[in-house]
């Protein structure tokens, strides 16, 4: 049995197979002379993909160490490919980073993507669950609609590229792929802020007043500038309503 084969289900380990979709990938990402961080490497058939389009630099990181052990042998000819063994979650984000791409592991999606929401690059191009991807880019009142959503368009612009159907990948998963790109905004959230529209989508159902009330971190006399918001459905407040609010 081969390294590939062995896959770890605890680290969310399912491969895409499909030569196309990891050239799409790649070419979404627009590497040319541009320095590429990608989550999660695996066993390099993306990083293969990314280096056919001349980038400057490659950082593969992967938290796996015999997948990080292969990078390391496949590419040791490679002066542009840096293979990091470490978890993306926590790694010193490079100062020069241009791209991020990655087939990311499903279980630590909102992880990874409230990570990546105060860092400085041009674009990520990632595979998430389906499922994800809509709720990244759901509207209000949508039944997809809460803290990923808000968080997410507040920090990016999000397209959906493309669906990816489960029996592109080994072992085939339960569920469909998403390709999504992310074009960074510039806003940044306090952590205060980011607090904020996380209690108001704990009880999105509830009015803005009685959503932060249930927080237990406002007193009545807290919330009296909350004016016409204050009788609002957390659901149905936009984007920029819970900007205003926190």
């Amino acid at each position: 049995m081969t390294i590939s084969s062995e896959r770890r289900k605890s680290l969310g380990q399912c491969f895409l197979e499909d030569k196309n979709i990891l050239a799409l990938e790649a070419k979404l990402a627009n590497p040319n002379n541009k320095s590429v961080l990608e989550i999660g490497a695996g066993d390099g058939r993306l990083t293969e993909a990314l280096l056919a389009l001349s980038p400057k630099k490659i950082i593969a990181v992967e938290k796996d160490p015999r997948f990080a052990a292969i990078l390391k042998e496949k590419f040791a000819n490679e002066k542009t490919i840096e293979v990091i063994e470490r978890d993306f979650l926590e790694l010193e984000f490079p100062d020069d980073v241009d791209v991020v791409v990655g087939n990311i592991p499903y279980y630590i999606s909102s992880d990874i993507v409230f990570a990546l929401a105060p860092l400085k690059f041009e674009r990520a191009v990632l595979m998430v669950q389906k499922e994800f991807a809509r709720k990244m880019i759901a509207k209000p009142k949508d039944s997809n609609y809460g803290r990923l959503s808000v968080t997410s368009q507040l920090a990016f612009n999000i397209r959906l590229e493309r669906t990816v159907l489960r029996h592109l990948f080994k072992p085939t998963p339960k569920v469909d792929s998403a390709i999504i790109v992310l074009a960074p905004t510039g806003t940044k959230l306090t952590q205060f802020q980011e607090n904020v529209i996380r209690w108001l989508f704990q009880h999105k159902n509830k009015t803005v007043r009685n959503a932060l009330l249930d927080s237990k971190m406002f007193g009545k006399d807290d919330l009296e500038p909350l004016g016409p918001f204050a009788k609002r459905r957390a659901k149905s407040l936009s984007k920029e309503e819970c900007l205003e609010i926190a």
